[in-house]
């Protein structure tokens, strides 16, 4: 096992190990199932941000968190980030504490996934998450885009249009399924950046990020469908703001270690 699935491990034992996570995810339950949806939503988003705060302090990392001019309480629309690896999930489900708004409702896209863990990926518990499903052994395009629509009624959806997990910090190019979706529905889109994670990696191409010890979590910028004419300049202005971000923030990094 290499140092990044160390981490890995590390990372998805502190829900199962800490007690107030099975205890929280019990209240939270219990509140959404009595209608307390609130309550329940609350929780969830305590936990996720008590979730990244031990992982980091464990491991020594701090995180860079830049809002910018991001409304957590905005339309509903999809939030959309690259996708290192899976010590991702943490950052995102903290996103409503890290903005000072913990009644921000979100949801996550994900696969399988979400069905075979029922604690983690934390947050994406079914019954207590309203997590759009997609099957990748059994793809059902029009359920899929049928349950995207619904829960775009009561909250904004997580998801990585890279589609995989790319374990280098270039940024690839983005899948355009879900992509689609949002175009032809005319749903915004807040685009997020994360770098740095591969520094919890041994891969010699990233012993600065490991110096540095700073994960950097910044918001790039909104696209609006409505303001492209093409469904392919909408992907390509996204995509563009992202890697140019990423391409900034990696800048600050090397500059940090050789100062």
């Amino acid at each position: 096992m290499g140092q990044l699935q160390l981490f890995v491990v590390l990372c998805y034992a502190i829900p199962f190990f800490v007690i107030l996570f099975p205890i929280g995810l019990s209240f939270s339950y219990i509140f959404k199932i009595t209608g307390l949806d609130k309550w329940s939503n609350r929780i969830n988003n305590y936990l996720g941000y008590f979730w990244y705060r031990s992982f980091f302090i464990l491991t020594g990392r701090k995180l860079h968190f830049v809002q910018g001019n991001w409304d957590p309480n905005g339309n509903n629309r999809f939030l959309i980030c690259n996708h290192t690896n899976a010590l991702e999930v943490p950052l995102i489900v903290a996103l409503p504490y890290l903005a000072k708004s913990k009644d921000v409702k979100l949801s996550y896209l994900g696969g399988d996934i979400i069905q075979r863990y029922k604690i983690i990926p934390l947050m994406m518990h079914k019954t207590i998450v309203e997590a759009v499903i997609y099957s990748e052994k059994k793809p059902n395009f029009r359920n899929f885009k049928t349950d995207v629509l619904r829960v775009l009624k009561t909250r904004s959806i997580f998801l990585y249009p890279e589609g995989e997990r790319t374990f280098t910090e270039e940024v690839k190019p983005f899948q355009t399924g879900v992509m689609k979706i949002a175009y032809k529905f005319n749903v915004d889109l807040d685009v997020f950046v994360v770098s740095g994670m591969m520094g919890y990696s041994n891969l010699p191409e990233y012993s600065h990020l490991k110096k540095s010890k700073t994960v950097h979590f910044h918001f790039c910028g909104s696209i609006k469908a409505k303001d492209y004419s093409t469904f392919e300049s909408y992907l390509a202005a996204a995509e563009t703001m992202m890697k140019n971000k990423k391409r900034d923030l990696e800048m600050i990094e090397k500059s940090a270690v050789t100062v």
